[in-house]
């Protein structure tokens, strides 16, 4: 049986990477089984990320970053395309619910306003384009006029948990957007769905190629995503050793501390 044979959920492309804004083949037959936890039978399947894959997912957001429109547009417009991407998680609301549930064991009744609670994040970080202070005056130490400027950081990789997807890849990927980055979202093997309804939602928007980037990989390809030089910031959720983990990786290579959203409440 192929790997596009054992897809049962409501996405498309399951057997590639959303990389470059473009659907492509990986670099392995390699697949992550996703399993029902209500019936313990193979829900989908999707290709699972190599060392090839991550680093061509990287390529193409630092292009995309340094050499495309995305930075250079205003807030404005990137604001735009947040809205647009709402709209269409709004409108995969039963897709949300169907794959949630038989990813994590959630309740469909929660389950199923995934995506409207996804659109109303995105239209959130929308509305920061035109009240956020990216410039402010500032007095200088020295001199007569000071300009505080908050520019994009670049690429950013964004590492998701299985335990709530689709609102954390909201949380994440929304304000990288709106502020000009590039994103290399990567999806945990346990729940990858979301990252492929968020794909095909930025490939329905038109996002420049290479802006969003998605793949779906274990622990030790991931940690590529970390290492590689090219990626400036790093986001995560999950537990305080993943944390120290990646905190490490980025200490090595002198990357900015990357941002956390814990399992557990900072003490």
């Amino acid at each position: 049986m192929s790997l596009a044979d054992d897809v049962k959920a409501p996405v498309r492309h399951a057997g590639r990477f959303f990389i470059g804004g473009h659907w492509v083949q990986p670099s392995s037959d390699a697949a992550i089984k996703v399993i029902d936890p209500a019936t313990e039978e193979l829900f989908f399947s999707v290709a699972e990320a190599q060392a090839a894959d991550i680093s061509r997912a990287v390529e193409a957001a630092r292009e995309a970053f340094d050499s495309g429109p995305w930075p250079r547009l205003t807030h404005a417009e990137r604001a735009e395309y947040l809205r647009a991407i709402g709209r269409e998680l709004g409108g995969r609301s039963e897709d949300i619910g169907q794959i949630w549930p038989r990813e994590s064991g959630v309740l469909h009744a929660i389950a199923r306003f995934g995506g409207a609670g996804a659109q109303a994040t995105f239209n959130a970080f929308a509305d920061l384009a035109g009240t956020f202070a990216f410039e402010e005056p500032a007095k200088p130490t020295a001199g007569e006029f000071g300009l505080i400027v908050r520019e994009p950081v670049g690429v950013v990789g964004a590492i998701i948990p299985w335990n709530a997807p689709m609102g954390l890849i909201s949380n994440k990927v929304a304000p990288a957007l709106l502020a000009g980055c590039t994103v290399i979202l990567k999806s945990s093997p346990e729940a990858p769905g979301e990252g492929y309804l968020i794909a095909e939602a930025a490939e329905a928007v038109g996002l420049p190629p290479g802006v969003l980037n998605v793949v779906t990989a274990d622990r030790e390809v991931s940690e590529l995503l970390v290492r590689d030089p090219r990626v400036d910031k790093i986001t995560f959720t999950g537990s305080t050793g993943a944390g120290r983990r990646i905190a490490s990786i980025c200490g090595e290579r002198i990357a900015p501390a990357p941002w956390s959203w814990a399992a557990s409440p900072p003490r």
